[in-house]
């Protein structure tokens, strides 16, 4: 199964738009290289190429058949094969690194972040798309305790974060916050829980090749999936400032305050 190779467009009907806008405005003043570490089928880094076409980027994940997918219709990004908590390249390579939904899926995650600050040039910036699915204000954390598990069960989500747990990992691997945006608000976590605890009474699993290509051919399906992906965007948009069940976290390797500033 190879997950994450939709590319996702700065587009509010696309279920990856709120993530790629995010980072898109963390790299703003990035240039040079950058990682997608744990890029899976490589649509997040192909997009970032799309819209950044100045930097060189880099994706790079464990799995094989996800990097060969990638490698099929690269896109003018360079892939390979490689392990983010042993990361094969030298210290202070990068200009940027950036992750999607990859942490939670981790045994270790601690290993990860301390790799990324040692491939990150000084001032180099650390993107990251983290569910904070352990935080007292999301709905995952309830259902948890009555013994919902569909979402570990079927998506791999075995760490359940809280932001206090993320500013931890980063300050312990020399990386300081400087600006963070929630979203998966209200209308976005029960979306989310519903999805997945529908999929679990149904016997389904994951589609690897996620809602945008399962809808392919279902024009009434998607428009109704285009309409509330849009409105969930916009929930989130003006709820940017209050913490939601998804952190859009941006660090900087090296000295600094642990100082936020507003969202994009």
């Amino acid at each position: 199964m190879v997950w994450g190779g939709t590319v996702p467009r700065l587009s509010a009907t696309y279920l990856g738009y709120l993530r790629l806008k995010y980072c898109l405005g963390a790299l703003r003043p990035v240039t040079g290289r950058l990682l997608d570490a744990g890029c899976g089928g490589g649509g997040f880094a192909k997009a970032i190429k799309r819209y950044r076409p100045d930097l060189e980027v880099h994706g790079i994940d464990l799995g094989a058949k996800a990097i060969e997918c990638a490698k099929t219709e690269p896109g003018n990004v360079i892939f390979r094969v490689g392990d983010i908590c042993s990361l094969p390249y030298g210290d202070r390579t990068f200009d940027a690194v950036v992750i999607e939904d990859v942490l939670e899926h981790l045994a270790q995650p601690r290993n990860a972040t301390r790799e990324i600050s040692r491939i990150l040039k000084e001032g180099g910036r650390f993107h990251a798309f983290i569910p904070l699915e352990g935080a007292v204000y999301s709905l995952h954390y309830w259902l948890r305790k009555l013994g919902w598990r569909a979402k570990e069960r079927l998506a791999g989500h075995i760490q359940q974060f809280t932001l206090p747990d993320i500013r931890n990992l980063l300050k312990d691997s020399d990386l300081t916050v400087v600006d963070m945006q929630g979203s998966g608000h209200l209308l976005g976590q029960i979306i989310d829980v519903g999805y997945f605890t529908m999929l679990a009474w149904s016997g389904r699993s994951l589609s690897s090749g996620g809602l945008e290509q399962e809808l392919e051919g279902k024009p009434f399906k998607r428009f109704l999936k285009n309409v509330v992906t849009a409105v969930t965007h916009v929930e989130s948009m003006v709820l940017a400032w209050v913490p939601g069940f998804g952190l859009h976290i941006t660090s900087a390797k090296g000295k600094g305050s642990d100082q936020l500033r507003p969202g994009n």
